[in-house]
């Protein structure tokens, strides 16, 4: 089923997307695609990792067309529906297939609350729904639901003539947003301009035992204070994890 790709109209939506800078812009290309392919609204959501205990976060990124039922988003937070919905947890779990939330239903592969979510959905007119993983890791979870208003069998019909392209298209917009250092780096706001200078230090592998000579700190003990900071701030985790979540997140400029 997802054998059938349009390469050309992927190749350039890819093209277009370099061409946009901001978020917005580039969901607004996204969606433009999504209803020329017979599908008739999405949502995107990307839920960035930091661990459970760090005190800094990033707000997930969360974006939905013009047309989705914004009924049944405002039910959706309401109920924190989030805490039961299958694809989530399927996304956490790894899964990287595409989720039809109907399949699933069918399969008897919900519980009762789950099942409950997809219902809640068709009250507001969400006959379909296909949710698209495009991240799972270290670095959080991120994906993509895509709905329609079509019965089942013209649904089947839509699947197996445009879901190739239409996955080729989320997990390349899925990648331009994820690659967004102006997004992720908000997380510097939270630190000061010796904090920054001492995070870059730390990722270009120098003796930090040296670093009083390399820039403005008092002396190696002020630095080790201000380490140990800026680690409280990720949660006391240890230098490495400190240095793999700086380099998972691209935090430090290479320059």
């Amino acid at each position: 089923m997802l054998n059938r790709v349009d390469y050309e109209l992927v190749g350039r939506f890819s093209f277009e997307m370099l061409s946009h800078k901001s978020l917005e812009e580039r969901f607004s290309l996204f969606e433009a695609q999504v209803l020329g392919l017979g599908f008739e609204g999405a949502t995107y959501t990307y839920i960035p990792n930091l661990g459970k205990d760090a005190a800094l976060k990033l707000a997930p990124v969360f974006a939905y067309t013009r047309d989705y039922p914004l009924m049944f988003l405002e039910e959706y937070q309401a109920e924190r529906f989030d805490q039961n919905d299958f694809t989530i947890q399927k996304i956490r779990a790894g899964c990287t297939d595409v989720l039809d939330w109907s399949e699933y239903r069918r399969m008897r592969a919900l519980t009762h609350r789950q099942i409950k979510i997809v219902m809640t959905a068709r009250e507001h007119g969400i006959q379909q729904g296909l949710t698209i993983p495009t991240l799972s890791g270290q670095r959080g979870i991120a994906g993509a639901s895509i709905i329609s208003s079509e019965k089942d069998a013209s649904f089947q019909l839509l699947k197996e003539e445009r879901l190739g392209t239409l996955a080729a298209i989320t997990r390349i917009f899925h990648i331009h947003t994820y690659a967004d250092k102006q997004y992720v780096q908000q997380l510097l706001k939270h630190f000061n301009d010796k904090e920054k200078a001492i995070l870059k230090y730390l990722a270009q592998g120098k003796d930090f035992s040296r670093i009083e000579y390399v820039i403005d700190v008092a002396s190696y003990k002020v630095a080790t204070q201000m380490l140990k900071k800026i680690r409280g701030k990720f949660g006391d985790v240890s230098r490495d994890r400190l240095m793999f979540l700086v380099g998972l997140l691209s935090l430090v400029d290479d320059e």
